[in-house]
């Protein structure tokens, strides 16, 4: 059995000390960062659930999802009233930029709403919609400002939104689905949800007014003067698409 001088011993007690004292850090920081994880992932997925639960955001999910379908979309109404039958075409009209509805420049939220005959105002329902979308994208917005500062990142709030990610920036040839997406991704933009465009760019989605996305939109539209009028809202050039058929006018 080896003898150790008292020297020896002292030091052989400061090394073991210090070998326990680092262990002992590093189990203090690894336990501070899980807990740090669990608390963001418990915060991202209550802000997920009120985000979830609200009536217009649902119902802006519904609107992106189908082409046509019956919606309980208006508010302050007899639940016979509020409930209505909603397609792409309706979509487009409440999503236009207010500049080509009023040719007025002066904010959007002073608007009035006028009835089904205005050609100068929304109607009840095309201001319903943009309600639902503007809920649904100032979610994202504040997605998008979380994942900037840290709270969270992008693979976290991917199991959350990356469908719906991917559905507004899906391609498409269909006439009717490429105006509502134009005009979505024209709003998004003209409206200055410039988190959300962060956002949809940090999933590899492009959805500018610039990107091939939104000009193969363009082009797939029935109604191409329609097309360039919304281009023309967010400051893009669009030559009209040639041999398009069957090119219906919005507002007739």
């Amino acid at each position: 059995m080896p003898h150790f001088t008292l020297d020896e011993f002292t030091y052989a007690v400061k090394i073991a000390g210090g070998v326990g004292s680092f262990v002992a850090f590093c189990i203090a920081v690894s336990t501070y960062y899980r807990t740090e994880r669990w608390k963001r992932a418990e915060f991202l997925a209550h802000e997920m659930k009120e985000f979830f639960a609200s009536p217009r955001v649902q119902k802006a999910m519904l609107l992106i999802d189908w082409g046509e379908r019956r919606i309980n979309l208006l508010e302050n109404v007899p639940e016979d009233q509020a409930i209505l039958p909603v397609n792409r075409a309706m979509q487009v009209r409440g999503l236009r930029p207010h500049i080509i509805v009023t040719g007025d420049l002066s904010d959007s939220e002073g608007m009035a709403v006028g009835d089904g005959d205005s050609k100068d105002r929304f109607s009840q329902p095309e201001a319903a919609i943009r309600d639902c979308y503007d809920a649904f994208l100032d979610g994202l917005e504040r997605f998008a400002s979380y994942a900037k500062t840290g709270l969270t990142n992008v693979a976290s709030l991917r199991p959350y939104i990356g469908y719906w990610i991917e559905d507004i920036s899906e391609p498409t040839k269909s006439p009717e689905d490429a105006a509502w997406n134009a005009a979505l991704l024209t709003y998004i933009s003209y409206y200055r949800f410039t988190g959300v465009l962060w956002l949809f760019e940090r999933f590899g989605k492009d959805i500018t007014p610039g990107s091939a996305l939104y000009r193969s939109l363009l082009v797939a539209m029935a109604d191409q003067v329609f097309a360039r009028t919304l281009a023309a809202t967010v400051g893009v050039t669009y030559t009209l698409a040639q041999n398009v058929p069957n090119i219906q006018q919005l507002n007739s």
